[in-house]
Order: structure tokens, then C-alpha cells, then sequence
């Protein structure tokens, strides 16, 4: 009675440390413990306290549960529940400021996890998202093992292959590979080398988009690249060996570490999503990455994540979602220069040649049916059109220009039209980033 008599006389906004001894009480078998802390709380009015109580609900269990939520809707006046993900969109949707101490809180709680969450999240690393909208993905740091230097096999001897199934392919310095999804899915990173040349394929399954990133440093030591745990609007955040900062899978930007405010972004390496039998009759001479990985795992294709793509419904918190098209609609995307416009895959297949401007770049997308696969390229002012053989032509030369995976081609020779790096992702995925990006709405809505 007396600690009750005490609460309700602290209430207005609570000082840090009170504030982190009450979470603790919160998180507390002691049922007398917890009622102190959630009148203390509820009393308070003290909104900045709801980003802590949201992590606090996911870790909170039994009785518990309900005195965290007492305390979220006696705070922000909702009534969402005990549902961790409601309250992650609810916070991630409005203007809520943390209090002074949060970031330290999360850390220790994360920490419960997995130690190597505590170093990602220290409070003393500058970072560039909002801490209250990371989240954990549910596996551990490497939890989802990379492949450094997977062991792969020539075209001929990829029999555990079948033609329709999904390869992510790449041609760097006139060497090809393929990277089978079906064993990215299990995965998610590559450190690798082809053509001489050191990157990092990132595949993130939740938001259905395989990124390929230069890595090569001036010091001739390429960073080496992980999968940390943590998401951050349903998007995997990768880390580098080095300096365990926090790199946002979608922009290539380290958003949370020492590496943050250094102007650092990797560069975009062009990537070609289509089948396996598309990309090894256009690059016979492929390797291919192979299943025998050292990991135990079943590589058969949707044995990972097969139930999640076939849903409409995202797996994690996402707050930023546009009606325009649906969730996981499949978009390719394009940016440049601040501007950023994201194309209805179907729409694309249709119409096969768009010629676009995005900001101020020119740009032609070639889309291939067979094989589901897109390419942009920089057209300098040129109009292509569809060609005869699934190549483009220019109507007014009648020049015919063949795709490629670096360049596109000229039938009469010359400089080819360099490839335009570009992103394949779920709708849901590209907004929750670039909220203000367009939407290509075909050739008949007037657009060439």
C-alpha cells in the first residue's frame, strides 16, 4: 500500500534512472513489484517511456505481459493489445522521442539474445535510423551463416539445377556466375570474388531483393560481410567484420557503428534476377555456386522461406505502407540522383522497352518474359523500342542494340550504353525506405 501511496505521488515525467528501475520492475517475477512500476508508469503520462516499454513487452512474458501493456495504452491511449508488432508500427508512426537512457536499455535487453547485440546497439555509436525501430530478426549474429568464397561448379555439372527456378547472376570482368536462390534463402550474404573483382551479394528474403556491393578497399583488403540479427523495417541490417558497424541492406550506407558519418556508401554492382535457364544459355561459360556449402541444410526450392513468399502478409513491424500497389508486389526500382521511381514487375514484362528519365538520367529498361529478368541501361537521350529477337532497336536508325549484363550493345558498332544498377523488391520493402518515390504507371498513362 505504501509503495502504491508512493508511485502515485512521483508521477509526472520520470528521471532516467527512475525510469530504467521501473522497466526492471516491470520485467520482475514479483507480482508487488511489477503493480509499483506499472501505477508509477500509467501515473507518469510520460510518453517518451513508450519506445522502452514496446521492447520491454517482447521480452516480457506471462503476468508481466499484461502490466507492460496496461502501462502502453494507459500512455499513448490505443488499445492494441498485447501484439508486439502493433506497438513497434504504432511507435515507428509517430514523433515519439525516446528518453534520455534508451538506447542503453535496449542494448542490455537485446543483449539477452545475443551478447553481440549489446556491441552493435552501444549508446555511444553514432547512428543515422531511429534505434526504436530496430528489431530483432530471430536469429543470433551469423545466425544465418554468410558464404565466403562458396566452391562452385561450370554450367555442365550444375544438374541439381532445375530451368525455371530463380538464379541471381552476375558478370564482372568477363567472368559469370549464378547464385541459385534457393541456397541464398538459407544464407542471405556472399563474400566472393569474380572477374577479380571482390563484392558482396546481400539477399534479404522478407523483402524479396538480392543486392550485389563492390567491396574492395584502397588498402586491397575487401570488407567482409555478415547478417547481424537485427532488421529495421523488415530489412536485414548486414555488418562488416572490421568495425561491427550496421549497414542497411537496401542503401549500402552504415547506419549504425564507427563507420557512420564518414560519407561511405558501397557501390551498386548490376545483378540480373531470371532463371537458370536463361542465364546459362546466355553465359554457357558460368559457374555456378554449389550446394555442397559445409552448412546442413535442405537447398530443395521454398524449403526456407516458401510459405513467406507465397503470403501477402509481411513476417515483421512495418509502418510506412502505401496502398498503391499491393504489399508484396514485385517492383524494380531505380535511383538517381535523390529521385527514385519504382516499376510494376508485370507492367514491365508487358511492355518490355520503357524508355524513362529519373531525375536527370536517361534510362531504357529492357525486360525479358521468358526469364522474368530486368535491365536498365543509360540511353543519352536515344528512343529504343522492342527488337526482333528480344533485343532493342532504335526505330528512327533502325539500329539494333543487344542486352548484355555490363552494357547494351550496338549492332554497328561503338561504345556500348553502361548498365544502370537496379533493385528487384517487394512494394512494401522499397516504400518503407523511399516513401517518396513514383510509380511508373505504363506507356498509356503517357509516359515514354
Amino acid at each position: 500500500m505504501i509503495s502504491l501511496l508512493l508511485a502515485l505521488l512521483l508521477s509526472g515525467p520520470l528521471a532516467p534512472d527512475r525510469a530504467r528501475d521501473l522497466l526492471a520492475r516491470l520485467l520482475s517475477d514479483d507480482e508487488a513489484s511489477r503493480a509499483t512500476a506499472r501505477v508509477a508508469i500509467s501515473r507518469s503520462g510520460d510518453r517518451s517511456m513508450v519506445p522502452a516499454l514496446v521492447d520491454t513487452l517482447f521480452f516480457a512474458s506471462g503476468p508481466a505481459r499484461d502490466d507492460v501493456v496496461q502501462c502502453l495504452e494507459s500512455l499513448s491511449e490505443e488499445r492494441l493489445g498485447a501484439n508486439y508488432r502493433y506497438w513497434v508500427e504504432y511507435v515507428g508512426g509517430r514523433d515519439i522521442r525516446p528518453k534520455e537512457g534508451y538506447r542503453a536499455w535496449k542494448a542490455v535487453l537485446f543483449a539477452r539474445i545475443d551478447p553481440a547485440f549489446a556491441k552493435f546497439l552501444h549508446p555511444s555509436l553514432p547512428i543515422t535510423i531511429r534505434p526504436e525501430e530496430i528489431v530483432w530478426g530471430g536469429v543470433r549474429k551469423d545466425g544465418i551463416p554468410a558464404l565466403t568464397r562458396p566452391e562452385t561448379v561450370p554450367a555442365s555439372q550444375a544438374t541439381f539445377l532445375e530451368n525455371g527456378e530463380t538464379v541471381f547472376g552476375l558478370e564482372l570482368g568477363g567472368a559469370s556466375r549464378a547464385y541459385p536462390q534457393r541456397i541464398l534463402d538459407w544464407h542471405e550474404m556472399v563474400n566472393d570474388v569474380v572477374g577479380g573483382r571482390p563484392f558482396s551479394l546481400s539477399y534479404c528474403t522478407l523483402c524479396g531483393s538480392a543486392i550485389a556491393y563492390a567491396t574492395g578497399t584502397t588498402d586491397g583488403k575487401a570488407l567482409v560481410f555478415g547478417s547481424s540479427g537485427l532488421l529495421y523495417r523488415s530489412n536485414k541490417l548486414m555488418y562488416d567484420d572490421k568495425t561491427l558497424s550496421l549497414w542497411s541492406n537496401l542503401t549500402g550506407e552504415p547506419v549504425v557503428g564507427p563507420l557512420v558519418g564518414r560519407g561511405l556508401r558501397l557501390t551498386q554492382l548490376p545483378i540480373t534476377v531470371t532463371t537458370w535457364s536463361d542465364w546459362r544459355a546466355r553465359h554457357p561459360d558460368t559457374t555456378v555456386v554449389s550446394p555442397a556449402t559445409g552448412h546442413r541444410r535442405d537447398y530443395t526450392v521454398g524449403a526456407a522461406y516458401g510459405r513467406y513468399f507465397a503470403s501477402p502478409e509481411t513476417m515483421f513491424p512495418v509502418w510506412k505502407k502505401s496502398p498503391v500497389l499491393p504489399s508484396k508486389a514485385w517492383i524494380y526500382a531505380l535511383r538517381s540522383g535523390g529521385v527514385a521511381r519504382a516499376y510494376p514487375l508485370e507492367l514491365l514484362l508487358r511492355e518490355r522497352v520503357v524508355n524513362d528519365e529519373i531525375g536527370t538520367l536517361s534510362v531504357v529498361l529492357i525486360a525479358d518474359p521468358a526469364g522474368g529478368a530486368v535491365r536498365a541501361y543509360h540511353r543519352d537521350g536515344r528512343l529504343f523500342a522492342e527488337g526482333p529477337h528480344g533485343d532493342a532497336v532504335e526505330p528512327e536508325t533502325g539500329e539494333r542494340w543487344t542486352v548484355a549484363e555490363e552494357g547494351l550493345h550496338p549492332s554497328r558498332g561503338g561504345p556500348p550504353l553502361a548498365r544502370v544498377p537496379g533493385h528487384r523488391a517487394y512494394w512494401f520493402a522499397w516504400y518503407a525506405f523511399f516513401s517518396e518515390t513514383g510509380v511508373y504507371e505504363g506507356c498509356a498513362a503517357g509516359r515514354r
